[in-house]
Formats: C-alpha cells, sequence, structure tokens
C-alpha cells in the first residue's frame, strides 16, 4: 500500500490530559493522526476521526504549538507521555523531524517524557534523550521474536531484532528501558518455549521489568483481523472469543476480552518464567478489569509525578 503523509495542522491545546485507564489525568500529545506501521491489532485504526488507509496526518504546526503553550503556562506538567494513539519513531523523515524538534522542546523545558515504541530509535534521538536521562521512560514494544508473529501481526514495523538495539543504545546514555509485551496471542506467543526463549533473550540485555496484556477485541480490531490475518490465525482468533460477550471496559468501546481463566493461567506461566530470568513481570488493571493487575509501565508515570513537581520553562519564551 502507498504511502501518503499528508501534512496538518492542530488546533487547540497540544498538552491533554488522558481518561482512559492508568493514563488518566497524565498530559498526552500525539504528534501524528494514524501511524504508518498499521499492526493488525490496532485500536487507533478503528477511531471515528482516523485517516484513510495509506495515509498519516502530520501535525506540522505542533511544535510552534507546544511553545506558545508552554509559555503561557504558569507551570508546566512534570511528564508527559508521547504518542498513545501512534508511535515517535515511525519510519519517515517528515515525522521524525517534528517529533525531534517536539522532544527537543520537552527536554529544554525539564518536562519528563515516556513513550511507548515498535520502531528503531534513531542515534540524534538516543543522543539527546540521554541528556537528561532521568526524565525518560521508555518502554520498547515486542512480544515474540518470531518471522511467524511479526509478519502476521506487525509487518510494517521494523523487525524485532531492530528493536532490540534500542536497548542497547538507551543504556548506552544511561536509560534503562521496560518491555512491553502488548497483545500477548494465545496459543501462539505465550507457549512455553516460546517464552522461554524471549525471556532468555531480554534477560542477556539486562531488561528487569515487563508489563503483560492479552489480546482484546473492539468491534474495529475485529474486522481488522478478519480481513488481515491468515485462515489460520483467523480461526484461532474466532476460536478464543467465541463465546465471550461484547461489553465496555473501562472508559473504552465496546470490547471481548478472552475468558478470564485463560489469560489467568497464562499471565501465571509467563510470570513465573520471567521470574526464572530474574525479570518482574507487571500485568496491565486497565486492559484486565476482572482480574487482579498492577499499573501498567505508563501507569506508573504517575508515581513519578509526585516525585517531580510541575516547574517553570527552562528556554526563553
Amino acid at each position: 500500500m502507498e504511502l501518503k503523509i499528508v501534512p496538518t495542522r492542530r488546533k487547540g491545546r497540544v498538552l491533554t490530559p488522558s481518561q482512559f485507564g492508568c493514563l488518566r489525568g497524565i498530559p498526552t500529545l500525539n504528534i501524528t493522526n494514524g501511524c504508518i506501521f498499521r499492526c493488525a491489532y490496532c485500536y487507533a485504526r478503528g477511531y471515528s476521526r482516523a485517516p484513510e488507509a495509506g495515509e498519516v496526518e502530520l501535525y506540522v504546526n505542533l511544535p510552534d504549538l507546544l511553545k506558545s503553550e508552554l509559555c503561557r503556562k504558569r507551570k508546566i506538567p512534570a511528564w508527559v507521555i508521547l504518542n498513545t494513539s501512534s508511535d515517535c519513531f515511525q519510519t519517515h523523515p517528515d515525522i521524525l523531524d517534528v517529533t525531534y524538534e517536539m522532544i527537543h522542546l520537552l527536554v529544554d523545558s525539564g518536562i519528563g517524557i515516556s513513550f511507548l515504541t515498535k520502531g528503531s530509535i534513531p542515534e540524534r534521538f538516543i543522543q539527546l534523550l540521554g541528556r537528561s536521562p532521568g526524565n525518560v521512560f521508555a518502554q520498547i514494544g515486542l512480544v515474540s521474536f518470531s518471522d511467524r508473529y511479526w509478519k502476521t501481526y506487525e509487518p510494517g514495523t521494523p523487525s524485532p531484532e531492530e528493536r532490540l538495539k534500542n536497548i542497547e543504545r538507551l543504556k548506552a546514555v544511561g536509560i534503562i528501558p521496560e518491555v512491553r509485551i502488548d497483545p500477548i496471542i494465545p496459543f501462539v506467543t505465550d507457549t512455553e518455549s516460546e517464552m522461554e526463549s524471549f525471556f532468555g533473550k531480554l534477560s542477556e540485555l539486562g531488561i528487569k521489568r515487563v508489563s503483560l496484556s492479552y489480546l482484546h477485541l473492539r468491534p474495529a480490531i475485529h474486522r481488522q483481523l478478519v480481513e488481515e490475518l491468515s485462515p489460520l490465525h483467523r480461526r484461532l482468533i474466532e476460536s478464543c472469543f467465541s463465546a465471550q460477550e461484547w461489553k465496555t471496559v473501562g472508559s473504552s468501546s465496546r470490547s471481548k476480552l478472552l475468558p478470564p481463566s485463560l489469560r489467568e493461567r497464562g499471565y501465571q506461566r509467563i510470570r513465573r518464567i520471567a521470574e526464572q530470568f530474574g525479570i518482574a513481570a507487571s500485568i496491565c488493571q486497565c486492559k484486565n478489569p476482572d482480574l487482579k493487575g498492577d499499573l501498567c509501565g505508563s501507569g506508573r508515570v504517575k508515581g513519578l509525578l509526585k516525585e517531580t513537581p510541575p516547574k517553570l520553562p527552562l528556554f526563553k519564551c
């Protein structure tokens, strides 16, 4: 599919508090509407305001808007979560240029930055983030190292091996990233052998914490999976969710969760294997409201907020 980047001018506030789950109340900032990675399970592709297939809207005026907004504030936020509906490191030069300007402004303002990426972080970003490593909370999105999973569910992303390199580059500048394993695909990526291999590699790279969440369906995700998966994977997904009812989960639209017993057994198995490799695994509470869970990785930014009070901008307005 041919990709078209549509330059768009953003209107209104830039930093908007999240209304969802663990992120509630934390300012968020999206640099694009839409994402070139187009993962098969992506919920944001189903938004009513999502661009047409093959298009990504890039908010080209965001740096000017952000600087103006920060200059008007008496106190600026302590932390900002980047790209909750897209990805910071989409592999297009125009997107990366705007993203770099935005992160540069946040770093110069002394604002903490939280992000989750399935992209490959360019070296210039590594050096920029390394100027303030204590103000960076980085999560790398990884579910499996198998080509089967990657080419089926995330074919538009850099390979898992490329994403692994992010970990080493971030650690080299003093940033210790975490890994987010989301979405776990039942009977595909959660088997004993798959998880042992997965956590073995993470342990070798010094990862100490991961967060977990099984696949859940929204109507739009369901349609995407039906259209984009092979018949084998489609039948597997259908069989896992066939007995489940659509219900409202948190503040989201109608969703289907995997049966609690399946998720509970899976999480226990994955946690046990992670612990064998010295890795702590947290269950995302906002995506598992019917189970005993934890704050997901980004949700732990709330703890950092208590430690980092709002401040005045460091740059000249």
